[in-house]
């Protein structure tokens, strides 16, 4: 009850559905995602449970998009208690060029 988790990929699929369960078990959530007007939907849907949604739009693959998130969050909130690093990334590449590591 009122910890603090982060969600990426919050719009949609798993993500939405991580947010939504957490919510309505009683925590604060954090999602990020790019698609803020699902995030709104989704807040919207969630009012009257045990938690709270905080939608705020955020590309995670923009690190100052990143870094806004989670200033915000530490003034307005205090910090992260879970973070579910759910959004998928796709960085189109050959193996042929892309490093091995």
């Amino acid at each position: 009850q009122g910890r603090v988790a982060v969600v990426t990929g919050a719009s949609a699929g798993i993500g939405a559905a991580i947010v939504e369960d957490l919510v309505e078990s009683g925590m604060v959530v954090v999602g990020l995602a790019r698609r803020n007007d699902r995030l709104l939907k989704m807040k919207d849907k969630l009012r009257g449970k045990s938690g709270t949604l905080y939608p705020i739009k955020a590309d995670i693959t923009k690190e100052e998009d990143v870094k806004k998130a989670f200033k915000w969050i530490k003034r307005n909130l205090g910090g992260v208690d879970v973070l579910v690093n759910n959004a998928g990334v796709l960085i189109a590449t050959y193996t042929t060029d892309g490093n091995i590591e």
